[in-house]
């Protein structure tokens, strides 16, 4: 796992510019368009310098969900994703107040939490260059078990300091982030009883923010 995080904050922290991760929800659809286009061209880079940098996915993708191209490796035992150019900004869904989509440093940082928080095993394969809109390939182990009910849910999260803002939606004002999207079909329950979230939605918001998600918890699940 170390090494597999140390490749998503090396590709988040390059691709980002060097600077601290911080909330970027209040920005407006142009800068994030902007922002979207100046992180891909150093995502290509980082990509090219590593040796991570390929010209095709790799893998069929036969089934697609709201944010990825998915495919099962059954040698491997792991679920490779790899991002879709044409949805939310092209890196997955993010909450905004003018633009709902994550840049591509964003994405990579919500991999890089969701190890961190759930002791996951998200690992960086490769950049896919796609004509200077690099697609990102993730992979994840695959857990057996079932799929928990919420309460359970919400008594882990809350239970480990979250503030429950709505149905699947959590915030530790702490660590200023925002984990939503965690139903029932996001979490594997393991035959030992263990709780493993495997696909929520994790993004760093401002106090303000969470507020406001806290009032109008409706408008979260609108970002699908």
């Amino acid at each position: 796992m170390a090494d597999a995080s140390r490749s998503l904050e090396s590709s988040a922290d390059f691709t980002r510019g060097g600077r601290t991760p911080a909330p970027d929800h209040d920005a407006t659809h142009q800068a994030r368009t902007i922002r979207v286009a100046e992180e891909q061209k150093r995502l290509v880079e980082w990509a090219a310098s590593s040796g991570r940098l390929t010209r095709k996915v790799g893998f069929p993708e036969f089934a697609q969900g709201g944010e990825h191209g998915v495919f099962f490796a059954k040698a491997q035992r792991r679920y490779f994703k790899v991002t879709l150019p044409n949805k939310h900004l092209g890196y997955g869904i993010a909450l905004g107040s003018f633009s709902r989509g994550a840049t591509p440093a964003e994405y990579l940082d919500r991999w890089l939490l969701q190890n961190r928080l759930f002791n996951d095993d998200i690992q960086l394969e490769r950049i896919v260059e796609n004509g200077g809109i690099p697609r990102i390939v993730i992979s994840q182990p695959s857990l057996t078990g079932k799929h928990p009910d919420q309460v359970l849910i919400d008594d882990l999260m809350v239970g480990g300091g979250y503030r429950r803002l709505g149905e699947g939606a959590f915030y530790d004002a702490g660590s200023g982030l925002l984990v939503f999207d965690l139903m029932p079909r996001n979490v594997i329950q393991t035959p030992n009883g263990e709780l493993c979230p495997i696909d929520p939605v994790i993004q760093r918001v401002t106090p303000d923010f969470a507020e406001f998600l806290a009032e109008h918890p409706e408008t979260i699940n609108l970002a699908w």
